[in-house]
């Protein structure tokens, strides 16, 4: 019988629940046949029991997720590399954690939260040093996705590099580093690792990624060329054709017809991207608050009777708006209500008509929102971008 090796990497509790006296683990970790991430519910009992019911649980999840890479899984033998050492830290974790559960349920619950909140299995130098080199690997990405996790976007990076280092080509590692990059503003420096992650893991998912990589930067005609690359592996990729159509968009073209044609195909489908997924913002505004209306007028366009219904919604990321968290402010702007209002009439997003009313704006606020954004700047590809593409 084969053996397959498991190594925890690390486990974080979630959440709880003293009403149900259940807690819920996430929990990660890697064998030969690559990194998962998975999470357990589990009833409060006495740490061993609970410990037991833990490692039985990633066991069953560790095999449901290798069944998915080896063919014949029931002749697999899924083992704990150091079980003694995992049961000991398991037990101790969660000793700690039922020690605060049970001390805040008496107080019915008056202290919100739990301080012993993670694990990584690999935190002292004495256990982390030993470890091979592809060990060493899985134990920086899994902390920079944990990092990432918790937005945390600048440590994340760190321990994603790291990663890299025993592992160049890893698709994870460069997918991971090169989003964590664009949240942190740092798009030029992600375009490389999105490259390295669609060469060394030719998918519709990573072209896909590339092609947006492409739209933040403005290099949209790029980003379609990888959009008709998709097509070409499958011409009935949903992704692709609303790539497409976000690139017409922000160009400030014609996008409507190219949303009809996905809307014929899937209608779910549509409405749940443009919920989640559709970028409303249009380029050349966020930089100029001269072009923007406040919350107060963005209200009255709408319909709004309170400036609260809209900012809520916009909090929500329901609707396109530009937070300043340091100054505390929000602004909106008219074009891209517009285009919000439209979208979601014609393919009933919210499953509700809206209206804009100029009527209730004075001149100076018109003005405004019809003011013109920048043009867009010409960007020239690098000799490795153009190698992408190619």
């Amino acid at each position: 019988m084969d053996v397959i090796n498991l190594h925890i990497l690390s486990t974080y509790l979630k959440k709880w629940s003293y009403h149900d006296n259940r807690i819920s683990l996430s929990f990660s970790f890697f064998s030969e046949v690559g990194y998962f991430r998975s999470m357990v519910d589990m009833r409060i009992n006495s740490p061993q029991i609970m410990v037991n019911e833990f490692l039985n649980n990633v066991i069953y999840k560790a095999r449901e997720a290798i069944s998915q890479t080896v063919e014949d899984i029931k002749s697999i033998n899924v083992k704990f590399i150091n079980e003694a050492e995992t049961q000991r830290k398991m037990h101790m974790f969660l000793g700690k954690i039922l020690k605060e559960f049970n001390a805040n349920k008496r107080s019915r619950g008056r202290v919100r939260m739990i301080s012993n909140r993670s694990m990584d299995f690999y935190y002292n130098d004495f256990e982390y040093d030993p470890l091979d080199d592809k060990s060493k690997f899985y134990v920086h990405l899994n902390r920079g996705l944990n990092k990432m996790n918790g937005d945390l976007w600048s440590a994340a990076i760190d321990d994603l590099e790291l990663a890299l280092k025993f592992d160049e080509s890893s698709p994870l590692a460069n997918k991971y580093l090169a989003k964590a990059l664009m949240k942190s503003n740092r798009l030029d420096e992600a375009l490389p690792y999105f490259k390295n992650y669609a060469e060394n893991e030719t998918s519709l998912e990573s072209l896909n990624e590339l092609a947006h990589a492409f739209m933040k930067l403005e290099l949209y005609e790029d980003g379609t060329k990888i959009f008709k690359k998709m097509k070409v592996i499958d011409p009935e990729d949903l992704l692709a054709k609303v790539g497409e159509a976000q690139i017409v968009y922000l160009q400030g073209k014609k996008f409507i017809s190219y949303l009809d044609k996905i809307y014929k195909i899937d209608e779910d489908w549509l409405r749940e991207y443009l919920k989640k997924s559709w970028e409303y913002k249009l380029p050349g505004y966020e930089e100029d608050e001269t072009k923007m209306w406040n919350a107060a007028t963005a209200a009255r366009y709408l319909g709004y009777d309170r400036p609260f219904d809209l900012t809520k919604r916009a909090f929500n990321d329901e609707v396109p708006c530009y937070f300043d968290s340091e100054r505390c402010t929000i602004r909106f702007v008219k074009a891209e209500l517009d285009n919000w209002v439209e979208i979601n009439n014609r393919y009933k997003v919210y499953g509700s008509e809206y209206k804009v009313y100029e009527d209730r704006l004075n001149e100076k606020e018109i003005k405004i929102g019809k003011a013109r954004r920048r043009k867009k700047i010409s960007k020239k590809l690098t000799d490795m971008e153009a190698d992408i593409i190619a």
